[in-house]
C-alpha cells in the first residue's frame, strides 16, 4: 500500500476544465485540531462508506463497525456529510448518528430513502437481512432543504434481468437525495448515497444506465445547486480487467472528457501521483481488491471541483483509532468489508 497508517494525504488541486493535466497547489492553511468542526467556507468534509448494517464481532459475517467512528473522531476535520449504504432502517440509523454525534461531539441528522426497507435473503443472515441508504450531515453546519419524506427523495437503481434495464427490485438499490443550505458557505447543495445491484442481480449492463439516472436525478424536483455530491457502492469497477475504462466511468469522469462532467474524488489524487490506473487499483475498496465505491462531485454550473485530502480509510487506521480511544480492539475484524472514501470538496 501506499500510505502510511494514520496519514491523510493532502492533495494538489486539479484544474477546473475537464482535459487540464497541469495541477495546482491549494493555499497552506494552519493543521487544526483531530476532531474540529469544519467552518471554512470553501469546502465541505464528506465520507462515503457501505457500513453493512454495522457487523459486530460475533455475528456470522463479522466486523467492528466503531473502528471507523473512532477513526473519524481522529480525522483533522469531522465529517460535514457521511454517505452511507446498507443501513438496517430508521432505527439503526438513528441509533448511528447517535453514536456518531455523542463521539464526534455535536449533533448528526439523517435523510433515509427507507425507513422501513423489504426484507432480502442476505448470505450473512438475519442482521442483514434489511438494506436501505442514507444521507448524513452535520446539524450545525446545514439545514435541511428538501422533504425527507417526499417520494422524489429516492429512486431505484436499474438491472437487466432479461430484458432489458428496467427497475430492480431490491430495497437496497433506492438512492436517496437531500438538498441542504450551507449556513457557512451561504451555498446550497444537493448530495445522494448510492447503492447499484450485483452482476448478481443484473447490474452489470446497466451501470451506464445508472450513471446517467444519478446525475439526472441530483438535478432534478427541486434539487442542484452550487455543488452536486454523488456517493455509495457502484458494484462495479472503473476499470476493467484489460485495464480500459468501463463506460459508465469514462461517461461520468469529468478529468477523462466524459459528458456527465463529475471529478471522481481519488482520481483526482491519483493525476497528481501519476501512473493513475496503478494507482486507483490502489485505492480498492473492496476486500477482493476491487475499487467499486467511490465519491464524485461537480460545480452546479457546470466545471470540477477542487478536490484535497482525499484518503481511502485503511482497515489497520480504524484498528489503531479504537486502540488508541479505547485501549483495546480486535484487530482481525473490520469496521466493514468495504473501506471508507474522505474527503474534501471544494466550492
Amino acid at each position: 500500500m501506499r500510505r502510511t497508517v494514520g496519514r491523510v494525504r493532502a492533495l494538489g488541486l486539479v484544474a477546473a476544465a475537464a482535459t487540464a493535466a497541469t495541477l495546482l497547489s491549494p493555499t497552506a492553511a494552519a493543521a487544526p485540531a483531530p476532531g474540529a468542526p469544519n467552518d471554512d467556507p470553501a469546502f465541505v468534509q464528506v465520507a462515503v462508506n457501505n457500513v453493512e448494517n454495522l457487523p459486530t464481532v460475533g455475528l456470522q459475517c463479522p466486523g467492528d463497525w466503531q473502528d471507523l467512528v473512532y477513526y473519524l473522531d481522529r480525522m483533522p476535520y469531522r465529517p460535514d456529510l457521511f454517505l452511507v449504504q446498507q443501513i438496517s432502517g430508521r432505527q439503526q440509523l438513528n441509533d448511528y448518528t447517535a453514536r456518531l454525534s455523542s463521539q464526534l461531539g455535536e449533533e448528526y441528522r439523517a435523510v433515509i430513502a427507507e425507513n422501513s426497507p423489504k426484507a432480502m435473503n442476505s448470505p450473512c443472515g438475519t442482521p442483514k437481512k434489511y438494506q436501505t441508504n442514507a444521507v448524513v450531515y452535520r446539524a450545525a453546519r446545514f439545514s435541511l432543504e428538501s422533504d425527507p419524506d417526499a417520494s422524489v427523495k429516492r429512486w431505484q437503481a436499474q438491472s437487466d434481468l432479461g430484458g432489458g434495464c428496467t427497475n430492480n427490485n431490491q430495497a437496497r438499490t433506492k438512492a436517496v437525495k437531500v438538498r441542504l443550505h450551507d449556513r457557512v458557505a451561504g451555498r446550497d447543495l444537493s448530495v445522494a448515497s448510492l447503492h447499484w445491484p450485483t452482476a448478481a442481480h443484473g447490474g452489470k449492463p446497466c451501470t451506464e444506465s445508472n450513471a446517467r439516472e444519478a446525475v439526472t436525478e441530483i438535478r432534478e424536483d427541486g434539487f442542484g445547486g452550487d455543488l452536486l455530491i454523488l456517493g455509495g457502492d457502484t458494484n462495479s469497477t472503473g476499470l476493467t480487467s484489460a485495464d480500459n475504462w468501463r463506460s459508465w466511468y469514462a461517461s461520468t469522469n469529468g478529468d477523462l472528457g466524459g459528458s456527465y462532467g463529475y471529478r471522481d474524488a481519488l482520481y483526482a489524487d491519483c493525476a497528481a501521483s501519476g501512473g493513475v490506473k496503478d494507482c486507483l487499483k490502489d485505492e480498492w475498496t473492496l476486500s477482493s481488491g476491487r475499487r467499486i465505491d467511490f465519491l464524485l462531485a461537480r460545480r452546479g454550473s457546470g466545471g470540477l471541483p477542487a478536490v484535497t485530502a482525499a484518503d481511502t480509510v485503511e482497515w489497520n487506521d480504524g484498528d489503531q483509532a479504537d486502540q488508541d480511544a479505547t485501549g483495546s480492539d480486535r484487530a482481525d475484524r473490520h469496521y466493514s468489508d468495504h473501506r471508507a472514501v474522505t474527503a474534501r470538496i471544494h466550492y
